[in-house]
C-alpha cells in the first residue's frame, strides 16, 4: 500500500508559529497561562499542558505572563491584561491581526462592518471588537435584514480563515443585488 501526504497537510502558519513560540517559551518559564486553547488540538494542547501551560479563561485568572492563542482575543481583554500589569505574548495569527488592524481602519472610516464568522468561534468574536458599534457578526445570510442594509451607505464585509467560503459568497450576494444596494 502507498500512502500519500498532501502538501498543505498539518497546521497553517498561524497555528504552527503559536504552537513554536510557545513551546520556545515553556522552555524559559516553568508555567505559563493561555487565554483559551491555544489551537483547535486535543493532542498539541496535552502535550502544552504536561510542559507547564494553564489554560484559563477570563484574564482575572492569569497568575504570571499570559499567552494570547492563535485566533486571537477580543480587544476588551488586551485592555484588561493591560490594566491588570499582566505580560502579554501575543501568538495571534499574523493574518488575524491584519483583520483586527483593517476592522479598525474602516471603523474609523465610517463603515458598517459586517462579520461573517462562527458567533462562538474566538476568531469571530476578536474581530468583532475591533468593528465598534457599527458592526455585526453574521453566520448565514437569512440573518440579513434588507430593509436596514438598504440604509447604510458604506458596508465593509470581513470573514475569518474559519469561515466557509460559500457562507461568505453568499452573504455577499445578497448584500450587494442590484435591488437591495443602489
Amino acid at each position: 500500500m502507498e500512502i500519500m501526504l498532501g502538501k498543505t497537510a498539518g497546521f497553517c502558519y498561524g497555528v504552527r508559529n503559536a504552537v513554536q513560540k510557545t513551546e520556545k517559551k515553556l522552555k524559559e518559564y516553568n508555567e505559563l497561562f493561555c487565554l483559551g486553547e491555544l489551537v483547535h488540538n486535543g493532542q498539541v494542547i496535552n502535550k502544552l499542558e504536561k510542559s507547564g501551560l494553564k489554560l484559563v479563561e477570563k484574564v482575572d485568572e492569569v497568575k504570571g505572563k499570559v499567552i494570547i492563542r492563535a485566533h486571537g482575543i477580543p480587544k476588551e481583554i488586551y485592555d484588561k491584561a493591560k490594566k491588570l500589569n499582566i505580560e502579554i505574548f501575543d501568538f495571534t495569527c499574523p493574518n488575524v491581526l491584519k483583520i483586527h488592524t483593517i476592522a479598525d481602519e474602516y471603523t474609523k472610516k465610517g463603515y458598517y462592518i459586517f462579520v461573517v464568522g462562527m458567533k462562538k468561534h474566538p476568531e469571530s468574536l476578536g474581530t468583532i471588537s475591533f468593528c465598534g458599534k457599527y458592526s455585526y457578526l453574521i453566520e448565514t445570510k437569512d440573518e440579513l435584514d434588507i430593509k436596514c442594509i438598504k440604509q447604510i451607505e458604506k458596508i465593509g464585509i470581513m470573514a475569518g480563515a474559519s469561515t466557509p467560503d460559500y457562507s461568505i459568497n453568499e452573504i455577499i450576494d445578497v448584500i450587494t443585488k442590484k435591488d437591495i444596494i443602489s
